[in-house]
Protein backbone atom coordinates (compact mmCIF):
# COMPACT_ATOMS: atom_id res chain seq x y z
CA UNK A 1 0.00 0.00 0.00
CA UNK A 2 1.17 3.49 -0.87
CA UNK A 3 1.51 5.95 1.81
CA UNK A 4 -0.02 9.40 1.04
CA UNK A 5 1.73 12.49 1.95
CA UNK A 6 -0.25 15.13 2.93
CA UNK A 7 0.43 18.06 0.59
CA UNK A 8 1.42 21.82 2.43
CA UNK A 9 -0.87 24.43 2.31
CA UNK A 10 2.23 26.67 2.27
CA UNK A 11 4.72 27.36 0.26
CA UNK A 12 8.75 27.75 0.93
CA UNK A 13 10.36 30.52 -1.49
CA UNK A 14 13.78 30.55 0.03
CA UNK A 15 16.51 29.90 -2.94
CA UNK A 16 18.59 27.21 -2.20
CA UNK A 17 21.62 28.19 0.36
CA UNK A 18 19.19 31.62 1.29
CA UNK A 19 18.82 32.10 5.12
CA UNK A 20 15.17 32.76 6.32
CA UNK A 21 15.40 36.89 6.86
CA UNK A 22 15.27 37.90 10.77
CA UNK A 23 13.00 40.08 11.91
CA UNK A 24 14.93 43.17 12.65
CA UNK A 25 12.96 44.37 16.08
CA UNK A 26 12.48 40.94 17.28
CA UNK A 27 15.42 39.62 19.81
CA UNK A 28 17.36 36.50 18.76
CA UNK A 29 15.75 33.51 20.02
CA UNK A 30 18.81 32.21 21.58
CA UNK A 31 19.27 35.23 23.68
CA UNK A 32 22.67 36.05 22.66
CA UNK A 33 21.54 39.75 21.08
CA UNK A 34 21.30 42.64 22.79
CA UNK A 35 19.99 43.36 26.52
CA UNK A 36 17.98 46.24 25.53
CA UNK A 37 16.74 48.45 22.47
CA UNK A 38 17.60 51.97 22.16
CA UNK A 39 15.90 54.14 20.05
CA UNK A 40 17.57 57.57 19.41
CA UNK A 41 16.20 59.93 16.49
CA UNK A 42 19.14 62.49 14.99
CA UNK A 43 17.55 65.92 13.95
CA UNK A 44 19.61 68.57 11.61
CA UNK A 45 17.73 71.94 12.21
CA UNK A 46 18.53 74.38 9.57
CA UNK A 47 17.32 77.38 8.89
CA UNK A 48 18.19 77.57 5.51
CA UNK A 49 20.66 81.76 6.11
CA UNK A 50 22.85 82.17 3.49
CA UNK A 51 25.72 81.79 5.72
CA UNK A 52 24.00 78.32 7.12
CA UNK A 53 26.43 75.94 4.50
CA UNK A 54 29.04 75.80 6.80
CA UNK A 55 27.21 75.04 9.79
CA UNK A 56 24.99 72.49 8.21
CA UNK A 57 27.85 70.75 7.09
CA UNK A 58 29.32 70.94 10.92
CA UNK A 59 25.95 69.76 12.50
CA UNK A 60 25.86 66.36 9.50
CA UNK A 61 29.43 65.67 10.86
CA UNK A 62 28.40 65.75 14.85
CA UNK A 63 25.36 63.75 14.62
CA UNK A 64 27.04 61.12 12.31
CA UNK A 65 29.59 60.44 14.91
CA UNK A 66 27.03 60.52 17.26
CA UNK A 67 25.52 57.82 15.39
CA UNK A 68 28.94 55.34 14.75
CA UNK A 69 29.49 56.06 18.72
CA UNK A 70 26.75 54.84 19.95
CA UNK A 71 26.44 51.53 17.68
CA UNK A 72 29.94 50.82 20.13
CA UNK A 73 27.36 50.23 23.24
CA UNK A 74 27.79 46.75 24.96
CA UNK A 75 24.36 45.33 25.81
CA UNK A 76 22.41 47.92 23.92
CA UNK A 77 20.80 47.70 20.10
CA UNK A 78 20.24 51.15 18.72
CA UNK A 79 17.96 52.13 16.04
CA UNK A 80 18.63 55.60 14.50
CA UNK A 81 16.09 57.93 12.83
CA UNK A 82 17.92 60.50 11.05
CA UNK A 83 15.74 63.52 9.96
CA UNK A 84 16.10 67.13 8.98
CA UNK A 85 13.19 70.19 8.51
CA UNK A 86 10.50 69.04 6.71
CA UNK A 87 11.98 65.60 5.90
CA UNK A 88 9.77 62.21 5.79
CA UNK A 89 12.03 60.29 7.27
CA UNK A 90 10.32 59.27 10.61
CA UNK A 91 7.97 57.24 7.86
CA UNK A 92 10.90 54.85 7.13
CA UNK A 93 12.00 51.88 9.29
CA UNK A 94 14.75 53.02 11.57
CA UNK A 95 18.26 51.64 11.24
CA UNK A 96 20.63 50.18 13.04
CA UNK A 97 23.01 52.36 14.50
CA UNK A 98 26.11 53.07 13.01
CA UNK A 99 24.64 52.47 9.43
CA UNK A 100 23.97 56.41 8.86
CA UNK A 101 26.01 57.80 5.88
CA UNK A 102 26.02 61.58 4.54
CA UNK A 103 22.45 60.82 2.29
CA UNK A 104 21.23 60.14 5.63
CA UNK A 105 20.89 63.76 6.36
CA UNK A 106 20.02 66.01 3.81
CA UNK A 107 19.66 69.97 3.76
CA UNK A 108 16.13 70.56 3.35
CA UNK A 109 14.91 73.29 0.20
CA UNK A 110 13.48 74.96 2.85
CA UNK A 111 14.09 76.29 6.62
CA UNK A 112 13.17 74.47 9.50
CA UNK A 113 9.20 74.06 10.50
CA UNK A 114 9.42 73.33 14.23
CA UNK A 115 5.96 72.41 15.27
CA UNK A 116 5.63 70.29 12.47
CA UNK A 117 9.04 68.38 13.31
CA UNK A 118 8.36 67.65 16.62
CA UNK A 119 4.79 66.68 15.70
CA UNK A 120 6.20 64.00 13.33
CA UNK A 121 9.07 63.24 15.77
CA UNK A 122 6.68 62.35 18.71
CA UNK A 123 4.46 60.28 16.79
CA UNK A 124 7.79 57.98 15.46
CA UNK A 125 8.59 57.72 19.40
CA UNK A 126 5.10 56.19 20.40
CA UNK A 127 5.45 54.15 16.61
CA UNK A 128 8.43 52.39 17.25
CA UNK A 129 7.83 51.97 20.59
CA UNK A 130 4.80 49.94 20.09
CA UNK A 131 6.45 48.16 17.30
CA UNK A 132 9.70 46.90 19.06
CA UNK A 133 7.38 46.11 21.90
CA UNK A 134 5.15 44.38 20.31
CA UNK A 135 7.85 42.36 18.95
CA UNK A 136 9.13 41.18 22.24
CA UNK A 137 12.16 43.59 22.78
CA UNK A 138 12.76 45.43 26.01
CA UNK A 139 12.92 49.51 25.02
CA UNK A 140 14.52 51.93 26.66
CA UNK A 141 13.06 55.73 27.16
CA UNK A 142 13.77 56.68 23.67
CA UNK A 143 16.61 60.50 23.55
CA UNK A 144 15.87 63.01 20.51
CA UNK A 145 19.72 65.26 19.57
CA UNK A 146 18.61 68.36 17.81
CA UNK A 147 21.61 70.11 16.17
CA UNK A 148 20.10 73.31 15.45
CA UNK A 149 21.95 76.13 13.27
CA UNK A 150 20.09 78.69 15.32
CA UNK A 151 17.67 78.42 17.60
CA UNK A 152 14.36 77.47 17.93
CA UNK A 153 11.42 80.98 18.84
CA UNK A 154 9.47 79.88 22.13
CA UNK A 155 6.22 80.62 20.35
CA UNK A 156 3.22 78.74 21.68
CA UNK A 157 2.81 76.06 19.19
CA UNK A 158 6.24 75.68 18.94
CA UNK A 159 6.60 74.97 22.82
CA UNK A 160 3.58 73.13 23.20
CA UNK A 161 4.59 70.54 20.79
CA UNK A 162 8.17 70.50 22.35
CA UNK A 163 6.53 69.60 25.81
CA UNK A 164 4.99 66.97 24.48
CA UNK A 165 7.81 65.22 23.19
CA UNK A 166 9.57 66.02 26.41
CA UNK A 167 7.30 63.79 27.83
CA UNK A 168 8.02 60.85 25.62
CA UNK A 169 11.77 61.31 25.04
CA UNK A 170 14.73 62.49 26.66
CA UNK A 171 16.09 65.91 24.79
CA UNK A 172 19.81 67.13 23.75
CA UNK A 173 20.48 70.40 22.11
CA UNK A 174 23.55 71.26 20.35
CA UNK A 175 24.40 75.00 18.93
CA UNK A 176 27.24 76.39 17.51
CA UNK A 177 29.14 78.38 19.83
CA UNK A 178 27.79 81.60 21.05
CA UNK A 179 24.18 80.49 20.48
CA UNK A 180 23.49 78.19 23.07
CA UNK A 181 22.83 80.59 25.70
CA UNK A 182 20.62 82.16 23.21
CA UNK A 183 18.26 79.03 23.96
CA UNK A 184 14.66 80.13 25.30
CA UNK A 185 14.27 78.32 28.30
CA UNK A 186 10.94 76.24 27.59
CA UNK A 187 13.44 74.29 25.37
CA UNK A 188 16.23 73.82 28.59
CA UNK A 189 13.10 73.16 31.31
CA UNK A 190 13.39 69.72 32.97
CA UNK A 191 15.88 67.17 32.23
CA UNK A 192 16.93 68.69 28.49
CA UNK A 193 20.76 69.27 28.10
CA UNK A 194 21.93 72.07 26.05
CA UNK A 195 25.29 72.10 25.33
CA UNK A 196 27.59 74.54 22.81
CA UNK A 197 29.35 72.39 19.96
CA UNK A 198 32.94 72.13 20.53
CA UNK A 199 35.99 69.27 18.92
CA UNK A 200 34.48 66.17 21.50
CA UNK A 201 30.80 67.09 21.53
CA UNK A 202 29.99 64.00 19.90
CA UNK A 203 31.42 62.21 22.73
CA UNK A 204 29.53 63.89 25.31
CA UNK A 205 26.64 63.90 23.56
CA UNK A 206 27.37 60.06 22.67
CA UNK A 207 27.71 60.06 26.92
CA UNK A 208 24.00 61.29 27.55
CA UNK A 209 22.17 59.49 25.25
CA UNK A 210 23.84 56.08 26.86
CA UNK A 211 23.08 57.57 30.27
CA UNK A 212 19.15 58.23 29.23
CA UNK A 213 19.29 54.53 27.87
CA UNK A 214 20.87 52.48 30.70
CA UNK A 215 22.32 54.66 33.29
CA UNK A 216 26.03 53.43 31.75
Amino acid sequence: MTAVVPRMKGRITLRRGQAARPDPARPPADGGGPDLCGLVFLFLADDQRADGSAAWRRGRSVLLEVDKKIAATPGVGYRVRALSGRDSGALREPRRAGRLSRLSLRRPADGVDYPRAMATTRAAVLRDVAALRLAGATVARPAVVFYAVTPPLADAITADEYGRLAREASVTWVLPEGLAALMPPAFAAGRAQVLTDHYAVADEVAHLVRGSTCGC
